[in-house]
């Protein structure tokens, strides 16, 4: 074998081997494995301006369960989203599934979340209105910038002048101030940011439900381990939840019922 033959075979063992090492495994567990996951920066108490909140330990917590430990992207949800389209980064999260979405990106079976999103109106404004059909055509919406609303949302959205904004607080201070009509806005967001502006929440009728969604670590197509990270978080979800460290994480209490005596 003549030099020249010999180091592109050891050049391409050597690759193969590089290969091998860096490919993702299900007994793999330690630090070589880097994943890159972009977490939105204006959502808490889920993701807040420094990447932290409820999903963020959910989504540490569960992962840890395989020995993983994700490094995370503090951006914009659009540009979280972007990022996602070109595979700059393995995932992002808070995606809700929906017809919008379920092409777009790969997910996992076990979500993230589950959470809820009202409309709100100002007390005794627009007291005809009891359900989304029931909205004008024109009708002036306040919503976040690329967030989703749920597929019934997406049936009527064409229908109405919508203010996209990219941080809640701006919401709630058009809607106060009269310049939208109504606002669409994930309940314990809106507790949230209420609290945050030194606000009552009685400012605002809270009138109907626009969905319940579940929220989802989205992966990239383009992410060549995306599926088995998606099955790795599965796992640990379902692990928390059987521990119970879910609810603890997630905030969630169960309220003990009553005794005849109480």
């Amino acid at each position: 074998m003549s030099k020249s033959r010999a180091y592109a075979w050891l050049l391409l063992c050597a690759l193969a081997t590089q290969v091998y090492a860096e490919s993702p495994t299900p007994g793999a567990t330690d630090d070589s494995i880097r994943i890159h996951l972009g977490a939105e920066d204006s959502w808490p108490p889920y993701s807040d301006a420094k990447g932290q909140g409820i999903s963020t330990d959910l989504i540490k917590a569960a992962f840890a369960k395989s020995g993983l430990t994700p490094t995370l992207h503090v951006l914009p949800y659009a540009r979280v989203l972007h990022d996602l389209a070109s595979g700059k980064i393995d995932g992002g999260y808070n995606v809700t599934l929906q017809s919008t979405t379920q092409d777009k990106y790969i997910f996992g079976q076990v979500p993230l979340l589950r959470v809820e999103a009202y409309w709100f109106f100002i007390p005794d404004m627009h007291p005809t209105i009891k359900s989304i059909a029931d909205i004008p055509d024109k009708f002036r919406v306040g919503v976040i910038r690329d967030y989703e609303y749920g597929d019934v949302y997406e049936n009527h959205r064409r229908r109405f002048t919508e203010v996209q904004v990219s941080q809640q607080s701006q919401i709630i201070r058009m809607l106060k101030q009269g310049r939208i009509d109504a606002a669409v806005m994930f309940d314990r967001e809106a507790e949230f940011a209420l609290k945050e502006m030194n606000l009552d929440a009685a400012i605002f009728d809270k009138r109907f439900l626009n969905h319940i969604g579940d929220v989802y670590v989205a992966f990239s197509h383009k992410s060549p381990r995306a599926r088995w990270l998606a099955e790795q978080l599965d796992k640990g979800l379902n692990e928390l939840k059987q521990t119970g460290e879910y609810d603890r994480l997630a905030g969630i209490t169960t309220e003990k019922p009553q005794s005849e005596n109480e």
